[in-house]
């Protein structure tokens, strides 16, 4: 393991659990995403993670099944359900089932420098696991991106080098009729090989304390990514389809 991805990891798995008793806003999370190709042009992605607030709550996602339909080099359909459980400490655990449908638009450039916008429509159907009771409102999440790769265009998005993303995501609730919460990405990936990469990402997320009131810096996200593909190439078709 290089010294670059080494230092990587530990600042995904050391240096956030390490502070999480000094921080309660802080989220930790760890994805692991899986594709696979299913025919020629369509393919086939789990997420897997956890996700935890320290004094607050253990999360776990089981993201299955999910469909990305390759449709040209700079447009994408995505579908599929996402479901989660979460350990509430203080109050009932909850269930949350979230169906979603999106595009991924892509901006094609010679740079090796991508742009995209992923815009998703989703329904968050949540069951009180203690009384059994179902709620939910659907929304869309619309993230705008761009993703530099920190090689020599000759060796970009090749394997044992490094890249750089930012991105900022609003989401809009139909229940309330206003964007809530907006989150704001930033992060350092790594391309391991052909089918591995790691990413450790950080987000400020803002969220409205009630319906109607500003949106307000509430939350730090901190997350490490492992995106693994089951056929060599497939994660740069996908992720980075313009090149």
């Amino acid at each position: 393991m290089s010294a670059g991805l080494g230092l990587l990891l530990w600042l995904g798995f050391g240096l956030p659990f390490a502070q999480a008793e000094d921080d309660e806003n802080n989220e930790y999370q760890l994805n692991f995403n899986l594709y696979a190709p299913i025919v020629d042009g369509l393919s086939g992605f789990g997420n897997f993670g956890y996700y935890g607030q320290y004094d607050a709550y253990s999360k776990y996602r089981f993201g299955w099944p999910g469909l990305i339909y390759r449709v040209n080099a700079w447009l994408q359909l995505w579908g599929g359900l996402d479901s989660y459980y979460t350990d509430n400490y203080q109050s009932a655990d909850t269930l949350e089932l979230r169906p979603f449908a999106g595009v991924k638009l892509f901006v094609p450039n010679p740079a090796k420098i991508f742009l995209y916008n992923f815009t998703r429509f989703e329904y968050r159907d949540i069951e009180n696991v203690d009384t059994h009771n179902w709620s939910g409102y659907a929304r869309i999440r619309s993230r705008f991106g761009i993703e530099v790769p920190l090689a020599t265009r000759d060796r970009a998005w090749e394997s044992k080098t490094f890249y750089a993303f930012t991105d900022v995501e609003p989401f809009y609730r139909f229940d309330q009729d206003e964007l809530d919460p907006v989150r704001v990405r930033g992060g350092l990936g790594y391309v391991v090989n052909d089918r591995i990469r790691v990413e450790l990402i950080y987000t400020a997320q803002f969220t409205r304390a009630s319906p109607g009131s500003s949106l307000d810096y509430a939350d730090n996200i901190i997350q490490l990514n492992i995106r693994i593909g089951f056929e060599n190439g497939l994660l740069h078709r996908l992720l980075n389809p313009s090149d």
